[in-house]
Parts: structure tokens; C-alpha cells; sequence
């Protein structure tokens, strides 16, 4: 027991022990004694809790635990809440209340987190983290009663029962591995906040890279804007400045974490200026040699005047002659080692390419959505496929793998499929999804054309619908099927069924989807690519169409296109819209639509009854769609916003895309009339002809196939999230997450580990949740007793951090690399020919859909990758670039249905090249210039 002075400890006294402080205060004591600026702090040490057990209550609770059945979790509920009371309810002695007091009342004025820090947090053979409270934002009154319900959370259910099962005595803290602190500290009312990274999280270079916003770090971490980027080498020198429209922010108001609009003269402005960035790079560096490898660092900071918007003179270098700046103050929140790599990069010596996802599954991937597609895709489309078709090598290899929130492919799994490929159709399109050493070897690797008729023949025998005749129609069959009981599904109210009647919707809806994997294994992977790419080399070798000119002709104003048909649509409200001056005068004076409710947004609408009609059937129809496949995000049903805001853009130009639509198909009909009559006149035309119309036709049809693949995909995903939506919700009143959404940062194994469907583990599985069971390798995927709001918050992080960059194409024991995007004379810069023509013109970086209200009529787009929610806005674009994708990528396909000139692959695009730049886009050879 310790003496009478020692219970309350300054976080700057020299070589204080984790038994003393617990493992949570021990790394900011070590940064504090070093002279690191952190947010003024006190321990209230292991001593203090050990004096008051002991002196008070030890015997009441040593009776408790021997009364403790730790068999059943109802005794050991029910004990450890009569241990929790007793604590809460008991005065301190009076030395014990005195100091702590004391030293609560010498804090400077502000709001504090009061931190539980358990000794045992940081024990290699024990994982206690995350299992007691913490609390933020607390009043200098309150701070008191919060550490004692900090000690009272030493004896919630979860840590009791770790405890005994791991043999840490419960009183005994003379053991090392027992007691609890509690942390005390301001907490930083922030100005501005970020992130330094003393290795390159991205590269694993030796780079420092800082990350900041306006207000508090939690901005970034929930993803409510994208951070300014700095990277600089270690010298200072500034290598990269990447600054993003920063919207909103969180700031310390009152207490709580209050989000708040951003002036808008700040939004575009960069949150830190030179001489914050050398502080901070300096800071870096020093804590990175004071604990001697690299650091991930949080920090936050504070300006004096806050009359100053955000401090916008200091931001711009500018100094103050009457001293009412004052310099800010940097706080360091947290320091921990940098982790470049993923958990998962072992040295599994596989090749993994992001080349092949980025022309179907190029967003950035939250872990539940990486589990609902990815397990259907390595399923149905891989492993059945290759079994029914013989590939024997590929039916049981590891397809995905999910890396900086983006998922690649087994590069081995799709060598081996194209090698079923005849020669000729390994076009350079094809090859783009491997390093450039091996591009080569590939192609030329051996047609085994024997074993691609016999997988024909077992296709024809084990799964008929895989026949390129009948795919298409049978997908058709499927997808009116599958809308029935979509329509089913729309009646039911999800909130009204138990745990069992959800999961067991939820694996009928699942199920009915099956079908929609195993039929596009056969239209996309085979089918789709095989007839295009024979129609595309026909083309050149007969033709001479090395433009592509004659190729997009052919595949062009296509019937029945579901994302050519929303677009018209679109264009129809933008043209309703034009000729309703009222309305379109209302919608037009109103800046930031994004930022409507839902019942603002049905109140503008509802102005004019013609336009309403046309935008609820608008809703009704495509209300499934969404800015991106990725299920964490509202489809479009759920936003109308973005909805109005595509209309308001598109309104500003009087294109109409139904009679554009017209002219494409009016196009296709004459470029194919005009190659079948160039194709008969050659040497055994009219048997050339005539193949060539039987493939073009299948090209064509499975083209459409692509494209309407997504919109019925897009179904079974709206379905999809609305069930994994309620989970969430269940989950968050049960307090296992936070937020309702966080249960998109689950895997799937972990989320329906609360939703057990056998009747006969049903109650105890809900007993469970509630009492926020332990979580051992035996239940949630490994858990080790930590909190899932642990797991979630670092996933969330990571998702974040990576959303807006584009990782390297190819990984390999855990390196990465990129190896075929060609650029000199910093004039020209390579990527793939997606659609051919040149334009001339304005560039436009758009990094994420919001962005897009920006673009002008004729502007080149650049970003990462588009999806069908981009394409309504096609109409205005004169040149499209994109940093993902190939020929059959969406981008591609909507620009030659428009005869847009496009390049895709060009790997750093959104970096290589500014908004304002005069660009020519050679859509013909795969070239951007520089003008």
C-alpha cells in the first residue's frame, strides 16, 4: 500500500513504471519527461486505487468473488455489478479525496478525458486493452466522479472474466500484472489537426508525410473530409502538396465535438503553412529517433486568437506588428510505430494485381463489402467456374486480397485463365494486368486450345447456361425473377423481425444473388472480353482500324444499355428542369444542394408537381444506383441531393441525349454497313462477313451484358445493405459499436457472430452481446478480449487514410511496385487507348463525385475511375482520363457510347496533371500531351 503524497503523479517525473501508471499513460509519460509538448496531465497512480480497495472495501468484494459462479455469466453479471456499486457508492478516505481534489482544482480551465490504464494493457501475454472506460469532454467538476467510475470499470463482466481465466489476481495488486491508473488530461481545443508519418505509409519510403484539417482529428477519422497532403523528405524539402476542399470540421463547442461548416474562404485554403510543416517534420524526426523506429504521430493544434478564422494570417506567413497572434501551440496527442504494411502481407509469394479489379472492383473497399462480393466472386466465379470448365489448377487457389482498403487479384489465377486464351486474344489490354517482365513470356505462353474446346464441352454438359448463346438470355430470365422478390422484399418491414427472421432474410436475398455470380463468370470473364477482343483484332488486321475509330462505331448506341437509358433520363429532368423557370431559378440560387436533408430537398421538389412526377419516377427507377458499388455508402434513394445536383448541372447545358442517343445508333448502323461491305470485297469475304456479324452481334450483346450486370448487381447490393444497415442499428443500441455504419468495418464472420441463427444458442448468444461477452480466438475472429470498437476505429483509419490514393498495381511478399506507366520529356504521358479521337482542351481533376458540380461543358475529366452515377455528366465532358481501367472498364464503354476521346491506366493522373492545364488527349494511341 502506498504512502500518504504518492497517489497523484506528474507525467514528467523520470522512469515511471507501468506498474505505477498502466500501459495506456506510460508512452506520454516517456514523450513528457523528454521534453515532447503533450496536453497538461496528471496519473491518478495504481497507489491510489490499491489504498482505496484496501483500506475499504477489500473485504465486501472478496466475498463477492468467492460467491462468483465464473461457469455462468448470469452469476458473474450480478456480481460484478454489486462490486461496481459498492465502489461508486463508498467516500474516499479523506487524504486520498484531498489529493486527488487538490489537484484537479490546480488544472487550467477546459474539458478533460478522464482514461482508465490498466497495468495489465501492455503485457505481451495478455490483450486487456479496450476493455475499461474512458471518458472525454468532462468538466473540471465531474472529473472526480469519472475516475472513480474508471475504477469501478476495473470490475465490469468482460475484465473480471479475462482475469480469472488468465490468472491475474483480482486484489493482489503486488502482482506486476494487476491495478489500475487513471489518466487526467486536457483536452486540446483544436484549431487544426493531423497526423505525421516518419516512413511513407503508402511506399514505405524514407518520407515524412503530415496529413491535417481544420478542427479536430475526428474529421478525418470518420471520414468526413479528405485531409491536406504534404510529403517531404527528411531534409524539409517539399516533395508533394496535395490541398482538398475541406468542408466541415470538428471543434470542442461547449463540451462536445460539434460539427461545423467551414468558411467558405477557408475551405480550399491549406490548413498548415511552412512553418507549422517544419515543426512538425522536425517533432517527427525527433520522436522517431527517441524511440528508434518510425512513428505514426497524432497531434493537434491550437491558435491564441481565435478571432482569427482559423488563423488565416499566420497560415500565410504573415506576421503580426501589434502581437495579437500569437504563435500556436502544437500538441502531441499519441506517438506509436508506423505499420507500412497491412497485417496480412506475409510472404505468401504470390503476385497480386490491382490491374484486373480496376475494371470491375476499382473503389475503395470497407472489410464487410470485401467479404459480401469476394466470397461470391472467389465462390461461384472462380473456383465453381474453374471446376465446371476443368481448369483443375485454379479450383481452389486464393483469389482477393484486400491491401490499403483496395482489393487485387491473383495474378497466377488469371495467367492460368488466359492461357486458355488463344494467342491472338491476349491483347495488350489483357497483358496491362501484369508487370512488363512478364507481359512478354505471357503472351506468348502456349495455346492449349484442346483444353479450351473440352472446357466448352463440359460448360455445354455440367452448366448449359454458359454457353455464349444462352448466357445472356438467361441472365435475363434470372434478373425478372430476382426483381419479384426484390418488390417481395420492399414490403417488409426490417425492424420488425427478430435476429433469426434477419439473418435468414438476409441469406434468402443472398442466395436468390447466386445465380448472378455464376452467370457472369461466363459474360464478363469469357464471353465479354473473348468477342471484343476478336471484333477489335479483326478490325485492325482487315481493316486497318488502328485508331479504334471503326471499334467504337460498332459498339456504340447499343438497345436496351440500363446506364445509357438513366442517363437519358437524366437529361430528361435536366430538360424539364430548363423549361420551368421558377423552379430551375430556385434550384439554381441554392449553393451546396449536397448539404439538404431529405425534407428540404422533397420540399424544392414539390414546387412543381410535372418536375416532382418526373423525379419520384426517376427515384423509384434508380434509386438502387449509387456514387460507388461500396455498400458503406447511401445509394441514391437515400441521397436525394446528389440526384437534384446532377440535374442542376446538367441543366446548364441544352444537350439532349436522346437525340444524341439517336445519332449513335444511326452512327452503328452506317460504320457497320460500311465494314461488312470493306469485309466482303477482300479474299473470302462473304464467309468473313458473315463470321464477323455473328461475333460483332455477341460482342455487342455482351457489351450490354456488362453494363447491365451492374444495374441488377446494384439491386442485390441496396438489398444487401439495408439488411447489414439494421444489424448495425441492433448492434449499436446493444452498445457492441458506436455508430450504426460501423458495422460496415466488420468482416462478415464477426458480424454474424451476433445474429446466430441456431434457436437452440439464440439466448445465449443475445446474453452475450449485451453483457459485451469476451471475445476470444474461439468466437470473433480473434479477438483476444479487446473491444470491437477497438478493431473498427483502426479499419476505419486505414480505410480513410487510403480512400483518395491510389496504391501501387502490383504487390509481392509484401512489397509493392508499379512497372508500366511511361512518361517523358514531361510533355507526353502514356496510358491505355480507351476510345479514339483527339481533344484539345481545359483539364478538370475531380477526386470525388462532389467535386463533378465544378466541371464546365467541354472540360478533359480526370480521376481515379468512374462508375455509372459519373456517366449523366458525360455529355459535358470533351476528354476523358482516367488512372484505372482498360477498353472494357465503364469509363471506356460510356466514352465510346458518347465518342468521347479517352485514355485510361494512367497511373497518378489526379497528381500528374493540374486543374487549368491546356491537355490534348490522343484517345488513338493512349496519349496525353501537354500543351
Amino acid at each position: 500500500m502506498a504512502d500518504k503524497g504518492s497517489y497523484v503523479i506528474d507525467l514528467k517525473e523520470k522512469d515511471l513504471s507501468i506498474e505505477k501508471i498502466g500501459g495506456k499513460a506510460r508512452n506520454l509519460s516517456k514523450m513528457s519527461f523528454a521534453g515532447f509538448n503533450i496536453p497538461p496531465a496528471f496519473i491518478v497512480s495504481v497507489d491510489a486505487y490499491d489504498s482505496f480497495i484496501k483500506k475499504e472495501l477489500e473485504g465486501e468484494i472478496s466475498e463477492i468473488l468467492d460467491s462468483i459462479d465464473f461457469e455462468m455469466e448470469d452469476s458473474i453479471s450480478h456480481g460484478c455489478l454489486s462490486i461496481r456499486n459498492i465502489i461508486k457508492s463508498e467516500e474516499l478516505p479523506s487524504d486520498l479525496f484531498l489529493e486527488i481534489n487538490n489537484n484537479i482544482m490546480n488544472l487550467p480551465d477546459g474539458y478533460y478525458a478522464v482514461r482508465s490504464s490498466a497495468v495489465a494493457e501492455d503485457l505481451e501475454d495478455a490483450s486487456f486493452a479496450g476493455q475499461l472506460d474512458s471518458f472525454l469532454n468532462i468538466k473540471k467538476e465531474n472529473i472526480l466522479e469519472k475516475i472513480i467510475d474508471c475504477w469501478a470499470s476495473y470490475w465490469n463482466d468482460r475484465a473480471v472474466k479475462y482475469r480469472h481465466d488468465s490468472s491475474i489476481g483480482h486484489l493482489d495488486t503486488e502482482l506486476t500484472s494487476a491495478g489500475i491508473a487513471v489518466l487526467v488530461q486536457k483536452m486540446v481545443n483544436a484549431d487544426i489537426s493531423g497526423v505525421t508519418f516518419t516512413a511513407n505509409p503508402v511506399n514505405g519510403r524514407n518520407e515524412v508525410v503530415i496529413e491535417s484539417t481544420w478542427g479536430l482529428g475526428e474529421a478525418i477519422a470518420s471520414g468526413i473530409v479528405t485531409p491536406d497532403i504534404f510529403v517531404l523528405n527528411r531534409e524539409g524539402k517539399l516533395i508533394e502538396k496535395n490541398i482538398k476542399t475541406k468542408k466541415k470540421g470538428y471543434f470542442l463547442i461547449n463540451g462536445e465535438n460539434t460539427l461545423t461548416t467551414i468558411d467558405k474562404a477557408d475551405r480550399d485554403e491549406s490548413s498548415l503553412n511552412n512553418i507549422i510543416l517544419k515543426e512538425l517534420l522536425e517533432t517527427g524526426i525527433e520522436l522517431e529517433e527517441f524511440f528508434g523506429v518510425p512513428q505514426d504521430i497524432e497531434w493537434a493544434i491550437e491558435c491564441e486568437d481565435r478571432e482569427l478564422n482559423n488563423d488565416r494570417e499566420l497560415k500565410n506567413d504573415e506576421k503580426s506588428d501589434n502581437n495579437k497572434t500569437k504563435k500556436p501551440t502544437t500538441y502531441i496527442l499519441q506517438s506509436r510505430p508506423v505499420t507500412t504494411l497491412t497485417d496480412d502481407a506475409e510472404n505468401d509469394d504470390i503476385l497480386w494485381t490491382r490491374a484486373y479489379g480496376d475494371e470491375y472492383w476499382a473503389d475503395a473497399t470497407t472489410p464487410l463489402f470485401y467479404d459480401v462480393m469476394g466470397k461470391m466472386l472467389t465462390d461461384y466465379v472462380n473456383h465453381e467456374g474453374a471446376q465446371i470448365m476443368g481448369y483443375k489448377e485454379i479450383t481452389d487457389s486464393k483469389l482477393l486480397k484486400l491491401h490499403k482498403s483496395r482489393v487485387y487479384f491473383n495474378s497466377w489465377v488469371l495467367e492460368k485463365a488466359f492461357s486458355y486464351y488463344p494467342k491472338f486474344a491476349r491483347s495488350k489490354e489483357l497483358l496491362n494486368y501484369f508487370p512488363l517482365k512478364d507481359q512478354e513470356r505471357i503472351s506468348e505462353y502456349p495455346s492449349i486450345l484442346h483444353k479450351t474446346l473440352l472446357s466448352q464441352i463440359l460448360v455445354a454438359i455440367r452448366d448449359p447456361d454458359g454457353m455464349m448463346h444462352r448466357t445472356d438470355k438467361a441472365y435475363r430470365e434470372w434478373a425478372h425473377g430476382f426483381m419479384k422478390k426484390c418488390r417481395s422484399f420492399d414490403e417488409t418491414d426490417l425492424e420488425a423481425l427478430d435476429d433469426v427472421e434477419l439473418l435468414s432474410l438476409y441469406n434468402d436475398i443472398e442466395t436468390a444473388g447466386i445465380k448472378h455470380y455464376q452467370l457472369i463468370r461466363y459474360g464478363m470473364v469469357s464471353h465479354s472480353i473473348a468477342t471484343n477482343l476478336m471484333i477489335k483484332n479483326w478490325l485492325v488486321e482487315w481493316l486497318e482500324d488502328n485508331d479504334g475509330t471503326l471499334y467504337a462505331g460498332l459498339i456504340s448506341g447499343l438497345d436496351d444499355n440500363k446506364t445509357v437509358e438513366m442517363n437519358i433520363h437524366f437529361s430528361d429532368l435536366a430538360k424539364t428542369l430548363r423549361e420551368t423557370p421558377n423552379l430551375s431559378l430556385k434550384i439554381g440560387s441554392i449553393d451546396g444542394i449536397s448539404s439538404l436533408d431529405e425534407s428540404e430537398i422533397n420540399e424544392i421538389i414539390s414546387s412543381d408537381s410535372s418536375f416532382e412526377k418526373e423525379f419520384d419516377q426517376f427515384i423509384n427507377d434508380y434509386g438502387h444506383r449509387s456514387n460507388t458499388r461500396e455498400i458503406m455508402y447511401p445509394r441514391w434513394g437515400e441521397d436525394k441531393a446528389y440526384v437534384l445536383e446532377v440535374i442542376k448541372l446538367l441543366s446548364s447545358s441544352d444537350l439532349d441525349l436522346r437525340k444524341k442517343e439517336l445519332e449513335s445508333r444511326d452512327n452503328r448502323s452506317k460504320t457497320g454497313k460500311e465494314v461488312l461491305s470493306r469485309i466482303k470485297k477482300q479474299r473470302w469475304g462473304i464467309f468473313k462477313a458473315k463470321l464477323f456479324g455473328v461475333v460483332l452481334n455477341l460482342a455487342q450483346t455482351y457489351l450490354t451484358f456488362r453494363e447491365n450486370q451492374r444495374f441488377y448487381l446494384d439491386h442485390l447490393l441496396f438489398r444487401q445493405r439495408l439488411m447489414l444497415l439494421e444489424m448495425g442499428r441492433r448492434l449499436s443500441l446493444r452498445e457492441i459499436i458506436d455508430d450504426r455504419d460501423d458495422v460496415f468495418f466488420l468482416y462478415e464472420s464477426e458480424l454474424f457472430a451476433f445474429f446466430d441463427i441456431n434457436p437452440s444458442s439464440l439466448e445465449k448468444s443475445l446474453k452475450a452481446e449485451l453483457n459485451e461477452i469476451e471475445l476470444n480466438e474461439n468466437t470473433v475472429s480473434g479477438m483476444k478480449g479487446k473491444k470491437l470498437k477497438d478493431k473498427i476505429l483502426k479499419r476505419k483509419k486505414e480505410f480513410y487514410r487510403y480512400k483518395s490514393s491510389l496504391p501501387p498495381k502490383f504487390i509481392k511478399n509484401g512489397i509493392e511496385f508499379d512497372d508500366t506507366v511511361t512518361e517523358y520529356n514531361q510533355n507526353a504521358v502514356y496510358g491505355a487507348a480507351a476510345s479514339p479521337g483527339t481533344f484539345v482542351g481545359v483539364a478538370r481533376v475531380v477526386e470525388s463525385i462532389e467535386e463533378l458540380s465544378q466541371l464546365e461543358d467541354n472540360e478533359i475529366l480526370i480521376t481515379s475511375n468512374t462508375d455509372p452515377a459519373w456517366t449523366a455528366v458525360f455529355s459535358k465532358v470533351g476528354g476523358l482520363i482516367t488512372e484505372t481501367g482498360g477498353i472494357l472498364s465503364h469509363g471506356a464503354v460510356i466514352s465510346r457510347e458518347y465518342r468521347i476521346p479517352a485514355v485510361t491506366a494512367v497511373k497518378g493522373a489526379t497528381k500528374i496533371f493540374k486543374t487549368g492545364e491546356m491537355l490534348i488527349v490522343n484517345g488513338n494511341d493512349g496519349v496525353v500531351y501537354k500543351k
